[in-house]
């Protein structure tokens, strides 16, 4: 669920669509388009019209043809009216992710990749398509952590593994190590801990058949998975220097909600006459610690930084919500003895509720008050591994917060936001307390 994808670097519907073809060659050039309208800028606009006028960047993409959006609903078997999501594995689903990226990454480089400050308004012909896919994937119109990283990168090789060293991005905004890196060092995160996310529900079930070794096994899982994502994201500084970080790479991730530079939001031209506000993309739009914060029951109380952290579960895709969702709900069953009781109790009835006749899911149960209530024989060891696997959170999580003091708060001439729009600082703060809050005392 949470290891690292790629949309494989598939074009747009199909070569021989023109406007398609338009579009992707476009995607293709926004780091040099950058780099030209920020010359002619820094030359006082003598090649690229007057400081302050739409550069070659905006004029380019304000000059696409209308985007096939009707024949890529079509064909994916949406109507002008879509509701709901598309996240398929077949390739029409597939499409819709990938142009979901190209109108983000325009829509993005049109806003903040010309120099000055960004437009109030983004142009209809990027703002209705991007609009109209956000509701088919069931995203919102915004440059998430999923089609910045999960959906933007492809294996050197592959048949090797998934870290750095075997991974490039699909597509960058103005190019350059510093931000490929940035990236990459993201996907090795995803895939280092993807297999302890993916058994997170064998986890909850083990607690609630009772299974110690089996709970044991998985709190380690979680504790190693935590270890390797502390040393790729301690190799950040290898190629992504901080100063460039805050200068280049940051800004196109930005969104319009805590923003000083859009205080009102953005206008959605053909789409809203209101502007609206949304959160720019943020490594809080990744499932990885959510998953462990619910499947270990880690529970954020204070209420701005939950709220926060639920509009950030939102900007993940679908099926990332389905599974946290899943994972949270089996924390109301903490009484492991009955929760397999019953779980056996439907099964040997065979179950009676249509659609789900026959697919009895296994019981879970809560990991935390398993471990509280001594899970059995193994008490003591399984506290001990619990207490490791909070321990290795909490110190990614402060690993995190001295990261972003020295690539972003260090150089802020004014109080700063993150590119998710929150006061990250305290934010930061308050995931890594709470966090250290869980550990269990011994009797």
């Amino acid at each position: 669920m949470a290891q690292a994808r790629t949309a494989g670097g598939m074009l747009l519907l199909s070569s021989r669509n023109d406007a398609a073809a338009a579009w992707e060659a476009a995607l293709a050039e926004v780091p040099k388009l950058a780099v030209a309208v920020q010359t002619a800028a820094s030359d006082g606009g003598s090649r690229g019209g007057a400081v302050g006028s739409k550069g070659v960047l905006r004029r380019t993409l304000e000059a696409l043809p209308p985007f096939p959006l009707d024949k890529l609903l079509l064909a994916a078997g949406h109507t002008s009216a879509v509701q709901g999501h598309a996240e398929r594995e077949d390739g029409h689903g597939a499409e819709l992710w990938r142009a979901y990226l190209l109108l983000s990454f325009l829509a993005h480089a049109y806003m903040w990749c010309e120099p000055g400050p960004p437009p109030a308004l983004l142009p209809a012909v990027l703002a209705v398509p991007w609009a109209r896919l956000s509701a088919a994937v069931g995203m919102p119109p915004i440059l998430t952590y999923a089609t910045y990283n999960l959906y933007n990168w492809r294996r050197l090789d592959p048949t090797g593994p998934v870290q750095l060293g075997n991974i490039v991005c699909l597509h960058n905004f103005l190019g350059g190590p510093d931000e490929e890196w940035f990236r990459l060092v993201h996907v090795d995160i995803e895939a280092r801990a993807g297999p302890a996310v993916a058994g997170l529900p064998r986890l909850q079930q083990a607690a609630a058949q009772d299974d110690a070794p089996s709970v044991l096994a998985g709190l380690h899982a979680v504790s190693s998975a935590l270890q390797q994502m502390q040393g790729t994201l301690s190799r950040m500084g290898e190629k992504c220097d901080p100063y460039i970080y805050y200068q280049r790479v940051r800004t196109p991730m930005s969104g319009w909600r805590n923003n000083p530079d859009l205080p009102q939001g953005l206008i959605y031209e053909g789409v809203s006459d209101k502007p609206l506000q949304l959160y720019g993309e943020t490594g809080a739009q990744s499932s990885v610690l959510h998953a462990f914060d619910a499947a270990l029951g880690v529970q954020h109380e204070q209420v701005w930084l939950r709220d926060y952290l639920d509009t950030m579960v939102a900007h993940m895709p679908p099926p990332h919500r389905a599974f946290l969702a899943t994972l949270a709900a089996a924390n109301s069953n903490s009484n492991t003895t009955t929760a397999a009781a019953e779980a056996a109790g439907s099964s040997c009835a065979g179950g009676d509720s249509g659609a789900g006749q026959g697919r009895q899911q296994p019981a879970v149960a809560n990991v935390r008050s398993y471990v509280l209530g001594a899970g059995g024989a193994g008490g003591g060891e399984l506290r001990d591994a619990y207490n490791e696997a909070i321990a290795e959170m909490e110190k990614f999580r402060s690993q995190h917060k001295a990261f972003a003091y020295n690539y972003i708060a260090r150089w802020a001439k004014r109080e700063a936001t993150g590119t998710g729009g929150s006061d990250f600082m305290p934010a930061l703060t308050g995931y890594r307390d709470t966090t250290h809050q869980h550990l269990l005392v011994p009797p």
